[in-house]
């Protein structure tokens, strides 16, 4: 799986980009048909308070995504890495049944 990790408005921070990517891999264990995942980071423009993370993660035939925003980045991404874990969970869910469909 190739996994990058984008910037946004501010500086790239080695701390960050770690935790991005600890947390893309942790996916894998549900599912390891993941091929690519692109994780934005960002401060949004009005409120730079409030910080965004954006993970999309390309599977067989379908994209996956979420976006959250929080405090600090970790949290935004510890929050989009529970979405994608219950998505990923979800179609993992949909190709067993469609296959079970297929071969009987």
């Amino acid at each position: 799986m190739t996994t990058d990790v984008t910037f946004r408005h501010f500086d790239s921070v080695p701390d960050l980009r770690d935790h991005a990517i600890k947390g893309v891999n942790k996916l894998t264990k549900f599912y390891d048909g993941i091929t690519t995942a692109h994780v934005v980071l960002g401060i949004e423009p009005l409120h730079t308070d409030t910080k965004s993370a954006e993970i999309s993660l390309g599977v067989y035939r379908q994209t996956l995504t979420a976006s959250e925003t929080g405090v600090t980045h970790e949290e935004a991404i510890n929050r989009c890495i529970a979405q994608l874990k219950r998505q990923v969970l979800r179609y993992k869910d949909r190709l067993r049944s469609v296959d079970k469909d297929i071969h009987h």
